[in-house]
């Protein structure tokens, strides 16, 4: 069953998919204010895959890895959509 929740990221890489024991699928939307930037657990703006405002992105999650975001500035929030395959 999937499960949904929204995370607020800063400036400080922050988990927005959990490690598991299982692979995960997880939908992303950017719900504005500008960009975030998502990777391992060290990211950053200059490493990290660049998901602008309202931008929407689906990514296969490894069991055992998870995914952390980050911001350049000020606080972003994205919705997760995660479902365990």
């Amino acid at each position: 069953m999937p499960t949904s929740a929204q995370v607020v990221l800063g400036t400080t890489a922050t988990v927005i998919v959990a490690e598991s024991n299982f692979d995960q699928t997880a939908c992303l939307h950017n719900l504005g204010g500008g960009a975030m930037y998502l990777g391992a657990a060290n990211v950053t703006t200059s490493n990290g895959y660049k998901l602008d405002n309202g931008d929407k992105l689906t990514v296969a999650v490894g069991d055992h890895e998870a995914l952390y975001g980050i911001t350049a500035s000020g606080t972003q929030t994205v919705a997760v959509l995660k479902q365990i395959n």
